[in-house]
């Protein structure tokens, strides 16, 4: 474990780690569950399936921290992904060429045709913070099925007041977590 710690805290833009406690956990898990009755509802499934692993770590970040290497947040609408958040400027000027893609912002993008073929009247679409892959802790032989997430801004606020971090909204976090092996 004092490894995994060591390597994450190497990482550029890194300001610390530290392994959730339960209560945080569960803290965090009822921040989440309340994000489901807004008006567009948000599903944490990343944070789902971080917290299912055996391990889960905080990493609190400031400015340079790699880009995800896929979204972090998809808006689905009757169960297709309707758009998505883009990071690199590879990614920006893919997009920008596709007729097919709508910028909303300069870091999120919708799909014409599943706009096209859907009545969005309905008030079928929510957000899904999904889990993401996090390739850091692939050469790691003691643990598998490592995912990373992102908390909701709720869920942000609280964990950098617990590890005293205050409210700069300068300092991030993420979570990684993972499984042993035996």
């Amino acid at each position: 474990m004092q490894g995994i710690l060591k390597l994450l805290s190497s990482l550029d833009g890194v300001l610390g780690v530290f392994e959730l406690s339960k209560r945080d956990i569960l803290n965090v898990i009822d921040i989440e569950s309340q994000r489901s009755e807004e008006l567009i509802p948000v599903f944490n499934q990343g944070i789902q399936e971080c917290f299912k692993r055996d391990c889960s770590v905080v990493i609190f970040k400031k400015g340079f921290f790699r880009p995800p290497p896929s979204p972090t947040l998809l808006l689905i609408f009757d169960g297709e992904v309707l758009g998505h958040d883009i990071f690199t400027d590879s990614e920006k000027e893919k997009y920008r060429d596709d007729e097919d893609v709508k910028f909303l912002s300069d870091d999120f993008i919708i799909f014409k045709d599943v706009l096209h073929n859907h009545n969005l009247e309905k008030g079928n679409e929510y957000f899904v913070l999904p889990p993401v892959p996090f390739p850091e802790l692939d050469g790691f032989d003691n643990i598998s099925e490592v995912i990373s997430s992102s908390p909701s801004t709720q869920s942000d606020e609280y964990l950098k007041e617990e590890y005293g971090y205050g409210q700069d909204s300068s300092v991030a976090t993420i979570f990684v977590s993972f499984n042993f092996k035996d």
